[in-house]
């Protein structure tokens, strides 16, 4: 039999397709995208910044004379469409790399090149005249008709420096923006690639922790259903824990039986001997037959537990229900009352919720006098609490009265006497169903007993 697949293999195989697909979305988006524009800018629109605020430039006022390499032929035409000296100009390409660097470069080397005996200027136009022949003018020396074609032509972008008149140097440059092109181009495709991602990531870890959800909820809510798919890992795990359930079922049935047979065969002697018990002289027979009376209650504690932990479980009403234990105990006698609340539904055997509940109410009577029992729920938990104005319970005697066996009192008088199993039995009813018991000091001093169960609306949705 070929075995299943190792979750190692889901997991890995999910994670090489995610890096894969990533990769691929974001080269191609990369690759396809057109190159991002050139920043390009004017010395028109420069020299416009140099004279006032113009958005899209920054000015920053220098203490010194900005570094970089100087522009010679644009330094000259600002020069002179400022009509400042030269010497108080500078320009510089942002881009060192830019293609024409190169040319200023060529430009402004010290090569001394002489035409009929006359000393090339640093920056200079070639204007063609008549009969094929070029006249050398500088660009400060060239009719504005022809200097404003230069001075509105797009380059790269460059920034500008002029010094004022304290000595500090004004510097306008093109504003640059937070992301450039590429950076840009590479933000939309990681974007592309989260937003194909995120959705077969979604989808494959729905289905890959769909079967441990499914144990999960199994041994949560005490199913029948536990799940055979799934990784190889979560297969034999499930068959491990579906075989030890049956186990502890089954030793659960078995201490049940025992305690039943134990606790019914106990009863034929007991009644033996409180017939025996009637011929004894006072004051011996009273407290005999108060032993046995202590002694058959504890059997029909153990009985009536064995019983609970057997019934089925139902979805209950709460309020209604303790509503009728609260009428029931005040027909008795019993100052109980059942405080305003919410209306909630608990999936418990009815039996075991009435004796639980039975106990909490009978330790506020017997303890404090009475008390009020709260019905509250809130997400997916309904709250039973049953407080008390008695003389309470010591924080370090908490945990111990949850054992089987163990009284508040530790004298164990006849006239509190009990056989120490209530609280041990509501502890036990509440972890049983998924739920919880604490004793904690209520708020105007006695004991508050908070029982804590799974909301059964939702125990019967999951079973729908």
């Amino acid at each position: 039999m070929k075995r299943p697949p190792s979750a190692l293999v889901y997991i890995g195989g999910f994670g090489i397709a995610v890096a894969t697909l990533s990769v691929a979305t974001t080269a191609a988006i990369v690759i396809l995208a057109p190159q991002p524009p050139v920043p390009r800018t004017s010395a028109a629109e420069v020299i416009g910044a140099l004279q006032r605020p113009v958005p899209g430039f920054e000015r920053r006022l220098l203490p010194t004379r900005p570094k970089g390499e100087r522009v010679s032929m644009l330094e000259t035409l600002i020069a002179a469409e400022l009509n400042t000296p030269l010497r108080d100009v500078q320009v510089s390409w942002l881009d060192n790399r830019s293609s024409i660097t190169g040319t200023t470069r060529r430009l402004s080397r010290t090569t001394v090149i002489r035409t009929n005996n006359t000393k090339l200027p640093p920056s200079f136009v070639l204007l063609q005249s008549k009969n094929n022949t070029f006249e050398l003018v500088t660009p400060n020396a060239m009719p504005r008709v022809l200097r404003n074609p230069l001075l509105a032509l797009p380059l790269p972008a460059f920034t500008a420096s002029v010094r004022q008149a304290d000595g500090r140097w004004l510097s306008v440059a093109p504003a640059q923006p937070f992301l450039a092109g590429w950076q840009r181009s590479i933000l939309i495709a990681l974007a592309v690639s989260l937003l194909l991602i995120a959705p077969i990531a979604w989808i494959f870890a729905r289905r890959l922790t769909r079967p441990f959800r499914a144990l999960a909820g199994a041994l949560d809510h005490q199913t029948d259903l536990v799940p055979t798919d799934g990784p190889r890992e979560l297969r034999e795990a499930a068959a491990a824990i579906a075989a030890m359930r049956n186990r502890v079922a089954i030793e659960a049935a078995e201490r049940a039986r025992i305690l039943t047979a134990i606790a019914h065969d106990l009863r034929t002697p007991l009644t033996g001997l409180r017939l025996r018990i009637e011929a004894a002289p006072e004051p011996q027979r009273s407290r005999m037959v108060a032993d046995v009376e202590r002694m058959q209650g504890m059997i029909g504690e153990v009985l009536g537990y064995a019983r609970d932990a057997a019934a089925p479980v139902e979805i209950l009403d709460a309020r209604p229900l303790l509503a009728s234990i609260v009428e029931e105990m005040k027909e008795e006698g019993a100052p109980i009352r059942l405080l305003p609340g919410d209306d909630a539904c608990v999936a418990v055997p009815m039996l075991a919720f009435r004796r639980t509940i039975e106990n909490l109410l009978r330790n506020a009577i017997t303890y404090a006098g009475g008390g009020s029992i709260a019905l509250h729920r809130t997400e997916g938990q309904v709250f039973v609490s049953v407080a008390d104005s008695g003389p309470g319970i010591p924080a370090t005697d908490r945990e111990r009265l949850l054992r089987p066996f163990e009284r508040g009192d530790s004298s164990r008088n006849r006239d509190t006497g009990g056989a120490g199993l209530g609280l041990s039995i509501v502890s036990d009813f509440a972890a049983r169903h998924g739920g919880d018991f604490m004793l904690n000091e209520a708020p105007d001093g006695g004991t508050i007993a908070t029982l804590r169960l799974p909301d059964g609306l939702a125990h019967a949705g999951r079973d729908a």
